[in-house]
């Protein structure tokens, strides 16, 4: 059984871009490249633009959560920290079919 992490999080106005592209070249190529990863896409809403969705998609939860003891986690975070307009929220799924 696979491991899902979703961060949702709204955009201040003006950042929506800068996100999208940081997010695309800085942090995918990052977790990715994490063991037992096995995706990382950011989703923007279409309805509302600047609301998104980072999901993670590990091979199990013990991935996800050396990842997130390595710091790496908490780095790619900070890389878009300043557009977020409020806090972000976490939330874990296991996954059946991947």
């Amino acid at each position: 059984m696979a491991f899902v992490r979703i961060g949702q999080f709204k955009a201040r106005t003006g950042t929506i871009e800068e996100i999208c592209r940081t997010y695309e070249r800085d942090a995918i190529p990052i977790i990715r490249a994490a063991e037992g990863n096995i995706s990382a896409v950011l989703l923007q809403q279409h309805e509302s633009p600047d609301t998104f969705m980072a999901i993670t998609v590990w091979q199990s939860r013990g991935d996800a959560e050396t990842y997130e003891r390595s710091g790496l986690a908490q780095q790619m975070v900070e890389k878009i920290r300043y557009a977020f307009a409020g806090p972000p929220t976490l939330l874990t799924y296991d996954a059946y079919g991947i």
